[in-house]
C-alpha cells in the first residue's frame, strides 16, 4: 500500500517521527475515509466560501473519458515508429509496462491531496486550495516562488505540447490540400483557422460529451489509417517485423521510450481534474476504464502498423494518397483543433490573470483584446517551434524526454514525499500539543524545509513502494539523458534527409 510506513516500537512518538508517518499513512488509506469525512464536515458545518475547494460533481466515469480524450491523442499516431525502433517484444514491454507506473503516480497524487488536507486539519488551518499542481506545490513547498515556478514549468510544457498540435494541424492540411503544399504555408493556414476561436472563446462549460466525441474522432482516424495500411500490404512479401529491432541500441531504446512516456503523461492536470470531482478519492477508479482502452489502442496501432509494413513513424504518412487519407486528415484536424482550443483557453486565462486580473472575466473590448492577444502570441510561438522541429515523432520525443518525465512522474513523487513528511510533523505536533497546558507549540516551531520534509516522508515509505519509486526515477532519468540524446541525433539525421528548419517540408507518402 502506498505510503505505508515503518513504525518504531515503543515510546511516545517524536515530533514527525516514523510512527507519526505510519499514523498519517493509515489515516489516508483507501478509501480515504478521512478526506471524505473532512469534506462532509466542511460542507455541512462551515459556510465560508474559501474554507474548502468547491465540489462540482464530476464522477470518476466522466473523468475516465476526459483522461482518454487528453492522453489518447496525437501521440498514438507515432507508435508505428516506436515499434520500428524497438521491435515487437520491447514495444509490448514499454507500452504495457509504463501503465502501472502511471497508475502508481496517480494514486500518489490522490494521497498527496489527502495527506495535505490531513496536515491542515491537524494544525487547525483553513483547508488549502489544491486545484492545480502549482497550488499544491506552492502550499507544500511553503513558498509562493515554488508554486510560481511549478506553474511556469507546467504551462511551459503545455505550450510546447500546443506546438506539436499545431504541427499536426499543418500536416493534416498538407494531406487534404494539393501535393506540394509547404509546411510553413500549411501552418500559417492552421493559425488563421485557430486564431478566431482562440480569441473569441473565453470559457468552456461541461466538456465530458465533447471529450467523448473527440475521442471517437481520433479512434476513427486510427481505424481508417490501420485499415489502409493493412490493405496496402503485400501478402506475398516476407514480414519485416522483428522481436527485437536489428539496429537496436540502448540509446535508441530510450529514444523510443520518450514517445511512450509522453503518451502516458496526463498527470500535470490530475489535480485539476480531482478538483472538479465530487469524490476526489475515487480518481484512481477512472483508470479501470481508461487504462485497458489506452493500452489496447497503443498496442493495436504499434503492432498492426509495424507488422503490416508501415514505412513512416506517423501512420497517416504511411497511407497512400487518396480519399481515405483526406477523410482521416479532416477528422484529425477537427480532433486537434478542439484539443488545442481547450488547452489554449487554460493557458490564456492563466496569463491574463497574471497580467491583468481585474478584467479577467469582463466582457469589455479591452478584456477580449488581452485574451486574444495572448492567444495570438501563443500561436506565433507554436508556429516558430513547429517550423524549428518539423518532425512530429521527434518533436514529441523531445518534449517527452525533457519535460514529460520530470513533470508527470518525478515531481508528483517528490510532492508526495513532502506531503508525507509535513503530515508526520503535524501529527507529532498534535500529539505533543495534546499534553501541553494550552500553549500554542506549533506557532513557535520553525517551518521545515521541503527537502527535509521529503527525507522525513521517505523514511515512512514501505520497501516495495520505495523500490517502485526508485525504478520510476531511474527510468525517467535515463529517458532524459539517453533518450533525448537519441532524439536530437534523429532530428539532425532528419534535417539532412528532409531539409533544414523553416524550409518547405512538403508531405511525401512514398516508402
Amino acid at each position: 500500500v502506498v505510503g505505508e510506513g515503518r513504525s518504531k516500537a515503543g515510546g511516545r512518538p517524536a515530533q514527525g517521527g516514523s510512527l507519526a508517518m505510519s499514523q498519517c499513512a493509515r489515516d489516508v488509506a483507501p478509501p480515504f475515509d478521512h478526506e471524505r469525512d473532512e469534506y462532509a464536515s466542511q460542507s455541512s458545518g462551515s459556510q465560508s466560501s474559501d474554507s474548502i475547494i468547491e465540489r462540482r460533481g464530476t464522477s470518476w466515469v466522466d473523468v475516465a473519458w476526459l483522461m482518454l480524450s487528453d492522453v489518447v491523442g496525437t501521440s498514438v499516431l507515432v507508435f508505428a515508429g516506436v515499434a520500428r525502433q524497438l521491435g515487437v517484444a520491447l514495444t509490448v514491454v514499454f507500452i504495457v509496462g509504463l501503465f502501472p507506473p502511471s497508475l502508481f503516480v496517480s494514486v500518489l497524487m490522490v494521497r498527496t491531496r489527502a495527506l495535505t488536507v490531513k496536515a491542515a486539519q491537524l494544525r487547525g488551518q483553513r483547508m488549502p486550495r489544491l486545484g492545480a499542481m502549482g497550488e499544491v506545490a506552492g502550499y507544500l513547498l511553503r513558498t509562493p516562488r515554488g508554486g510560481s515556478l511549478v506553474y511556469t514549468v507546467v504551462y511551459g510544457y503545455t505550450l510546447l505540447g500546443q506546438a506539436s498540435y499545431l504541427l499536426v494541424l499543418g500536416t493534416s492540411l498538407q494531406d487534404v490540400a494539393r501535393p506540394g503544399l509547404c509546411l510553413y504555408t500549411a501552418l500559417a493556414l492552421a493559425c488563421g483557422v485557430a486564431v478566431i476561436p482562440v480569441a473569441a472563446i473565453r470559457n468552456l462549460g461541461d466538456s465530458v460529451v465533447l471529450c467523448f466525441a473527440n475521442l471517437l474522432l481520433i479512434v476513427a482516424v486510427v481505424v481508417i489509417a490501420l485499415a489502409k495500411i493493412v490493405g496496402q500490404a503485400d501478402p506475398s512479401a516476407p514480414s519485416a517485423a522483428h522481436a527485437f529491432a536489428p539496429d537496436l541500441t540502448l540509446a535508441a531504446a530510450f529514444g523510443a521510450a520518450t514517445n511512450v512516456v509522453y503518451s502516458y503523461s496526463g498527470q500535470w492536470m490530475y489535480f485539476e481534474i480531482m478538483d472538479t470531482m465530487d469524490a476526489p478519492w475515487d480518481f484512481p477508479k477512472a483508470f479501470g476504464v481508461a487504462g485497458p482502452i489506452m493500452v489496447s489502442i497503443y498496442l493495436s496501432v504499434a503492432l498492426v502498423a509495424y507488422c503490416f509494413g508501415a514505412h513512416h513513424d506517423d501512420i497517416l504518412k504511411s497511407v497512400d494518397e487518396g480519399p481515405a487519407l483526406r477523410v482521416a486528415s479532416v477528422l484529425l484536424f477537427l480532433h486537434v483543433i478542439v484539443v488545442y482550443l481547450v488547452k489554449s483557453i487554460v493557458i490564456q486565462r492563466h496569463l491574463h490573470h497574471l497580467t491583468s486580473p481585474r478584467d479577467l472575466d469582463k466582457r469589455s473590448l479591452a478584456s477580449y483584446a488581452k485574451h486574444g492577444g495572448w492567444g495570438a502570441a501563443m500561436l506565433v510561438f507554436c508556429y516558430v517551434v513547429a517550423n524549428a522541429v518539423p518532425f512530429f515523432s521527434q518533436l514529441l520525443g523531445l518534449i517527452g524526454g525533457l519535460c514529460s518525465g520530470p513533470i508527470n512522474f518525478l515531481l508528483p513523487i517528490f510532492l508526495f514525499l513532502v506531503a508525507s513528511g509535513r503530515c508526520a510533523v503535524a501529527k507529532g505536533e498534535d500529539t505533543a500539543d495534546s499534553s501541553d497546558s494550552g500553549a500554542d507549540a506549533c506557532a513557535s516551531r520553525p517551518v521545515e524545509s521541503s527537502l527535509s520534509a521529503a527525507r522525513r516522508g521517505l523514511s515512512g515509505v514501505g520497501a516495495g513502494d520505495l523500490a517502485f519509486m526508485g525504478a520510476i526515477c531511474v527510468f525517467i532519468v535515463l529517458t532524459m539523458v539517453l533518450g533525448v540524446t537519441s532524439v536530437v541525433r534523429q532530428i539532425i539525421e532528419e534535417q539532412g534527409a528532409q531539409g533544414r528548419p523553416f524550409t518547405c517540408h512538403a508531405r511525401d507518402h512514398s516508402g
